[in-house]
């Protein structure tokens, strides 16, 4: 019994944490055979051999640590730590084959973290240096990690209940809203279908088939990691730079606005607020982009290839590009790091502070505002369309873009002590952040080891929106009583 006066805080449960995480390994595990057979089928038989001892690695212990029993409570600390840690094991493990191409480990695991990331940014010199199971390998990682290994994990493991409920409310708490395994395997139905139909459109449009389904991959998840040196400056057609633009951009779409769609009536998607927001901001920067280089003395023809394809790239954090980021001007540079920034929806596959967050702030702005016209008793609720936003809504909503904006500021202040270039070096860690993957160029294997390490950082925080790591390293997280010990 607990004791009148005492605090209501519970430390995690390893048992707990361990078996899932052993059901997490038993997915990496499976995710990993696709790897293999990739591999085999384009004979480089080393590197099959390393990933099979990584298969089995996970495989035998996912076995033993999936079997500890537990109750079916998980505590919210403890999905968040068990969140975490999948995101510290996967790039850890991927980055172990990498090393058989002469990649350092720190190059190979700032790799792993920017696929599962979905980041895209690279400190490899080019793809052409890689070996063909990497390169796939790559846009496989950015396509599970943009499904969410947690999202996938609920479709296929996890049993309806409470623990598939806080699991889901890790991941995407304004996309899964049944937090169940049957709504997560709805929301992965939808990625199947973006890059089903994806893949058949670059088909349909006489792309390369091996060249489409890297691209795809990336695409859907917003990840951003091209099968070539230059992105869409190598593609042969600018239809093709098109379609995957739009698959982004589709990626950026919460997900679960198209199973709505499908279920009750595609007028309600099209109204949705969030992706009204979306179409809007990406023509806004559009615009702005485009003016941006036209003043600079780009030619309108080059404007009108260029703009619109750069700024849904940063819009879906999607991190294509068309030209070199290095080549644009300070003003272009600055709009592109205001659409990164912004980001994508709730509960897409797309990064930065998202959409939704920033139109709750603009609602309290406004609110604010009509407040200094009103009587000083007068009671007033904030309103996102026909919703009514509740008090906790709007606090998570500003605490993540302050989160948002000070893990930025303070790694850009690392990269000014390097002596880098201020535009640059905030271009650098807020796509980083934003786990866009556009780069001014400083990311490569001559940066030094300590801000490879920040950008991995900003990889992971923003990937999962800070909350989970404040969990993770909070003391009362892992010390203290266990729920059902008095």
């Amino acid at each position: 019994m607990i004791q009148p006066g005492t605090e209501l805080h519970f430390a995690i449960r390893w048992r707990h944490v361990v078996r899932y995480l052993g059901q997490f390994c038993l997915i990496i595990a499976a995710l990993n055979l696709v790897t293999i057979g990739v591999a085999l089928l384009n004979g480089e038989f080393r590197i099959a051999l390393c990933y099979l001892a990584i298969v089995v690695f996970l495989g035998l212990g996912g076995t033993v640590c999936s079997r500890i029993r537990t109750d079916e409570h998980m505590q919210m600390n403890e999905a968040m730590v068990l969140a975490a840690a999948v995101f510290l094991v996967v790039p850890l493990v991927a980055a172990i084959p990498l090393q058989l191409n002469g990649v350092t480990y720190i190059d190979a695991w700032f790799e792993t973290v920017s696929a599962a990331t979905t980041t895209g940014l690279s400190t490899q010199p080019g793809v052409t240096t890689m070996p063909a199971t990497f390169v796939f390998a790559r846009a496989w990682m950015q396509w599970y990690g943009g499904l969410g290994i947690v999202v996938l994990s609920l479709a296929l493991v996890v049993r309806p209940g409470m623990t598939a409920l806080r699991l889901a409310q890790m991941e995407s708490p304004d996309d899964l809203i049944g937090g169940t395994r049957a709504h997560a395997r709805r929301v992965l139905k939808v990625y199947l279908a973006l890059t089903g139909v994806g893949l058949t459109g670059w088909l349909l449009l006489g792309g390369a088939p091996k060249e489409g389904l890297y691209y795809i991959l990336a695409a859907v998840s917003t990840g951003g990691f091209a099968p070539t040196d230059q992105s869409f400056a190598d593609l042969s057609g600018l239809r093709l730079a098109w379609l995957v633009t739009l698959v982004a951009f589709a990626g950026a779409v919460p997900l679960a606005l198209y199973h709505l769609a499908m279920r009750n009536s595609w007028g309600k998607f099209f109204k949705n607020l969030e992706l009204r927001a979306l179409v809007v901001a990406g023509l806004i920067i559009t615009g702005m982009l485009a003016l941006c280089m036209w003043l600079q003395g780009m030619p309108l023809t080059e404007v009108l290839l260029h703009a619109p394809l750069m700024a849904l790239s940063a819009q879906s954090t999607s991190g294509f590009s068309s030209l070199d980021v290095q080549a644009l001007d300070a003003g272009s540079k600055g709009i592109l790091i205001l659409a990164m920034a912004m980001g994508g929806g709730v509960g897409s596959t797309a990064g930065g502070v998202k959409l939704l967050r920033l139109l709750i702030l603009f609602g309290l702005l406004y609110r604010f505002l009509k407040s200094m016209s009103m009587p000083p008793d007068a009671v007033t609720s904030q309103r996102l369309g026909k919703s009514r936003i509740e008090a906790n809504e709007v606090q998570d909503a500003m605490m993540i873009i302050l989160l948002f904006v000070g893990c930025a500021f303070l790694s850009w202040l690392l990269f000014l002590f390097y002596g880098y270039e201020p535009l640059d070096a905030l271009f650098e860690v807020v796509s980083a952040t934003g786990t866009v993957g556009l780069s001014a160029g400083i990311t490569d294997a001559a940066l030094p080891t300590t801000l490879k390490l920040v950008l991995c950082a900003d990889m992971l925080l923003g990937r999962l929106e800070f909350v989970a790591w404040m969990v993770f390293f909070y003391h009362r997280t892992w010390f203290g009583r266990k729920r059902g010990i008095t």
